[in-house]
C-alpha cells in the first residue's frame, strides 16, 4: 500500500545484459517523490564500459521502468503503489524501426525504506551504422503510454521517439506487462488511462560510463477531451 512509501524514497538498481553480444553491468542510486512523480538517479557502468552503444536504450529500463514514481490524478487507482510491500515485476519488448529489438525484465521490491530494482536486458539486431550503435542519439522526446487491464495484470503500450542529429528521430514501439506480486483480488484495478513520461539524461559524467538522469511522470484520464457519454 501507499502507506509503505514516503514522500522521499531512495532506490537502487542493477541492470545487466547484452546488446548486440556486448555484455555490460550497471549499478545506480537515486531518490524521488512517488506522489509527485519525480525522480533523479546516477548510474555507473561497472562492467563492459565504456558502452559501445547509446545509453538511451537502457535509460527506459532505469526510469520508465521505475513505475513507483508516477503522480496519479483524477482518482485513478495506483496499481503500482498498491502492490507494496510485496512489489511487482514487469516484462517489456521494444521494437525499433531500424530493426533493433530489446527485451527487458524488471523486479521491484522494498528493502526497508529503499526500493530495489533488478533488471535483465537482451538487445539484438541494432544496425552497426545506426544511431544506437554509433552512439549518436541526443535525447528521448516526451512520450505517453496507454494502460489497461488484461486478465488481472496491467498492460502498457507506447510509441517513443529518440532524437538524433540532423533533426531526425528513431522511433520504437514498447509493449509492457506489469504484474503485482499481490493477487488481483487484493488490488483495485485502474480503468483505461494514460501515463505521460519525460526522461532526460542530465549529464554524461564520464563518457560511456556514468550518467545522471531525471524523469517526471503523470497518470491521467483523457480530461483534455471530455466525453459526452461520461467516459474517462
Amino acid at each position: 500500500m501507499a502507506s509503505f512509501l514516503k514522500k522521499t524514497m531512495p532506490f537502487k538498481t542493477t541492470i545487466e545484459g547484452t546488446v548486440n553480444g556486448h555484455y555490460f553491468k550497471c549499478t545506480g542510486k537515486g531518490e524521488g517523490n512517488p506522489f509527485e512523480g519525480t525522480q533523479e538517479m546516477k548510474i555507473e557502468v561497472i562492467e563492459g564500459g565504456p558502452l559501445p552503444f547509446a545509453f538511451h536504450i537502457l535509460s527506459t529500463s532505469c526510469m520508465y521502468g521505475s513505475k513507483t514514481f508516477i503522480k496519479y490524478v483524477s482518482g485513478i487507482p495506483d496499481y503500482f503503489k498498491q502492490s507494496f510491500p510485496e512489489g511487482f515485476t514487469w516484462e517489456r519488448t521494444t521494437t525499433y524501426e531500424d530493426g533493433g529489438f530489446l527485451t527487458a525484465h524488471q523486479d521491484t521490491s522494498l528493502d526497508g525504506d529503499c526500493l530495489v530494482y533488478k533488471v535483465k536486458i537482451l538487445g539484438n539486431n541494432f544496425p552497426a551504422d545506426g544511431p544506437v550503435m554509433q552512439n549518436k542519439a541526443e535525447r528521448w522526446e516526451p512520450a505517453t503510454e496507454i494502460l489497461y487491464e488484461v486478465d488481472g495484470v496491467l498492460r502498457g503500450q507506447s510509441l517513443m521517439a529518440l532524437k538524433c542529429p540532423g533533426g531526425r528521430h528513431l522511433t520504437c514501439h514498447l509493449h509492457s506487462t506489469y504484474r503485482s506480486k499481490k493477487p488481483a483480488s487484493a488490488l483495485k484495478m485502474p480503468g483505461f488511462h494514460f501515463g505521460d513520461h519525460r526522461i532526460e539524461i542530465m549529464e554524461e559524467v564520464e563518457k560511456g560510463k556514468c550518467y545522471k538522469q531525471y524523469e517526471a511522470a503523470v497518470a491521467r484520464y483523457c480530461d483534455a477531451a471530455p466525453s459526452k457519454l461520461g467516459h474517462h
